[in-house]
């Protein structure tokens, strides 16, 4: 009897162990994911709080507020992409389960699919497409625990902002100046139905590629999305008709003037090994993966602190133009030599500049 009140014991305090476990990694979850939805980038700043790089501007992004959203184009991308999405909470039960069916059924052979609007945002966040059974019993945790953090809007609005459009364009306002030159308040409901019809392959449908001809794609893509808006009482009769009466005539495609913000820049050696130290610091506290850490540092507008002193900067590029530093090979004619230096402050062991100069 006693070694029963035992084991009993024991089973309950590893179930409260497991519960409150768990409780801990979807609150961590839930405020990564609320800082991550800021989607800006982070920038890194030196010692007199001068920026000196940005990590995250590498993509052309512009977000917006949901009441900016045309409430055509946010019912296109329900009908198409989760037609239950203000009913479930994370999770769409009735596709999930056709999607284990058909994984099942073709022995893991086949797409799992069935992904809610909440789950993708999940996948953008986190970074993770892999295929791996426990991914997706994560993104499915992770998915419930976001609708329980953010309201339906707030998830829309982050979705909508983040996704991939076309060719280094990501959320659907740029998407709208790139493909239709033209602010997404004046987009039309064929226009709406276009890019929403594409957010499962963006660049197979894009009307600017000049070796193939996606005309008769776009259409019928188009009107599936039209179709599915009717099926589901988004838009009336004569609207569906009038919507592709225009895809039938051909949509008016303008290749929008996109300012490119973007920048592949080059950090300095300082700058480089920050970040790299970031990375490690915030998977290890967090307790999620480096890709994970990285998409968070670039989305989640962070003000990082160095230690670098940015005016030492010019000191040193003076003193290494010096000639005495250029030092010819012997062996190598045309070859010269590479200088390197490191400034650490000794009375607090920072590294407040790491330079090298290949010459």
């Amino acid at each position: 009897m006693k070694n029963k009140k035992t084991i009993i014991t024991i089973i309950i305090i590893i179930i409260i162990l497991y519960a409150i476990n768990t409780g801990f990694k979807i609150y961590n979850w839930q405020t990564i994911a609320k800082e991550m939805i800021n989607n800006s980038p982070s920038i890194v700043l030196d010692t007199d709080e001068n920026i000196i790089a940005e990590i995250g501007n590498n993509k052309n992004t512009k977000n917006i507020s949901i009441d900016s959203i045309p409430k055509n184009l946010i019912n296109a991308y329900i009908s198409i992409e989760d037609q239950r999405f203000y009913s479930h909470h994370g999770i769409d039960i009735k596709r999930t389960s056709s999607a284990i069916f058909s994984y099942i059924r073709h022995l893991g052979s086949s797409s799992f699919g069935g992904s809610t609007i909440t789950q993708q945002l999940v996948k953008n966040l986190t970074g993770d497409s892999s295929s791996k059974i426990s991914r997706k019993l994560s993104e499915w945790i992770k998915a419930v625990a976001l609708e329980g953090t953010l309201s339906k809007n707030e998830i829309l609005e982050a979705y909508l902002n983040i996704i991939y459009v076309g060719p280094n364009i990501y959320g659907v306002s740029l998407g709208s100046e790139y493909y239709f030159n033209k602010d997404i308040s004046k987009l039309d409901l064929a226009e709406c139905a276009f890019l929403a019809g594409i957010n499962n392959s963006p660049n197979s449908y894009n009307p600017f590629n000049k070796n193939v001809d996606n005309s008769e794609k776009i259409r019928k893509r188009v009107k599936t999305v039209l179709y599915k808006m009717h099926e589901l009482g988004y838009i009336q009769s004569q609207e569906y008709d009038d919507a592709c009466l225009e895809v039938d005539s051909g949509l008016e495609f303008k290749n929008g003037n996109i300012k490119n913000d973007t920048k592949n820049e080059i950090y300095s050696y300082h700058t480089d090994a920050l970040i790299s130290q970031i990375i490690l610091d915030i998977s290890k506290n967090k307790k999620i993966s480096e890709s994970f850490a990285n998409n968070y540092i670039e989305m989640a507008g962070l003000n990082i602190y160095s230690t670098q002193v940015s005016n030492i900067q010019d000191i040193m590029e003076k003193e290494f133009s010096s000639k005495k530093y250029l030092l010819e090979s012997s062996l190598n004619p045309g070859t010269f030599s590479q200088a390197a230096m490191i400034i650490i402050d000794h009375s607090t062991g920072s590294v407040v500049r790491v330079c090298w100069w290949i010459r």
